[in-house]
């Protein structure tokens, strides 16, 4: 058992403060703790979404903080001339009767150079990192040292993430320099100039929509699709590999899989 203002401490610091101030300056989406529960914390529920099955999950688990990626959405599109729809109240219930701490770290967990989605997924499919920021600073650019075959960077990247990937093979047969951003990056006009002048050969997320299979081609690039959840599940997890060795047999973490198919 550990006090809870001392693992949302840790948690922020690992982060970084700095980074955290950042993200709440450019993300409408939540950043940080949004609701604080029970003083003292025996478990900490880390998910992608936090959604009310998630909840559950977490309760039954004998969770005390649950830890998202999308925290609880309190943004304008759900609080439209002061009213909160039945589904938020739900879960607002639910966290209070419960007495959770609630927390969601969505561009931090993004951006993160070392424990992100985008930096994890690149150092799971062997590239490496070149420095350069990608799609509004959420992602990163990185190189192979080998050049890879776009039908087979699909496969590496299925297997990854145990997900089918929508594949439009529209830039070189062999990639060497891809673009990450992980959840629901479709570009548009800004993202697909960076695209040019970024020289990216594939550009990886979650997400894609009718128009973006003709850019694709129309531009000069692969675009893969592989699932915005399956994406999105990395920074949670080496965040909470880095939660249990500082805090040990103190604090119990358990990663709660909610799998979502898009």
């Amino acid at each position: 058992m550990i006090k809870r203002d001392d693992l949302i401490t840790f948690i922020e610091k690992t982060i970084g403060e700095d980074l955290i101030s950042k993200a709440r300056l450019k993300d409408i989406y939540s950043n940080g703790v949004q609701i604080h529960g029970k003083n003292e914390v025996n478990k900490i529920a880390l998910g992608v979404s936090l959604t009310h099955d998630f909840l559950v999950e977490s309760v039954a688990s004998s969770a005390d903080f649950c830890l998202t990626h999308h925290g609880l959405d309190l943004t304008n599109h759900n609080l439209v001339s002061s009213r909160i729809h039945k589904g938020l109240q739900q879960d607002l219930k639910y966290i209070f009767d419960n007495n959770l701490t609630v927390a969601g770290y969505h561009y931090a967990l993004d951006a993160h150079k070392i424990i992100g989605n985008n930096a994890v997924m690149i150092k799971e499919l062997g590239a490496v990192m070149t420095g350069e920021t990608y799609y509004d600073e959420l992602g990163y650019v990185a190189e192979f040292k080998k050049p890879i075959l776009a039908t087979e960077l699909a496969i590496k990247l299925a297997d990854l993430t145990s997900h089918d990937v929508f594949s439009v093979y529209g830039g070189p047969e062999l990639v060497i320099r891809i673009g990450v951003c992980t959840g629901g990056a479709k570009p548009y006009d800004r993202e697909l100039f960076e695209i040019i002048d970024k020289k990216i050969d594939a550009h990886i997320t979650g997400e894609i929509i009718e128009p973006n299979i003709a850019q694709a081609k129309g531009v000069g690039y692969n675009y893969f699709a592989c699932g915005h959840y399956a994406t999105e599940v990395y920074g949670v997890q080496e965040l909470g590999k880095v939660i249990k060795s500082h805090f040990g047999d103190k604090l119990e973490v358990e990663f709660i899989d909610i799998p979502n198919s898009l």
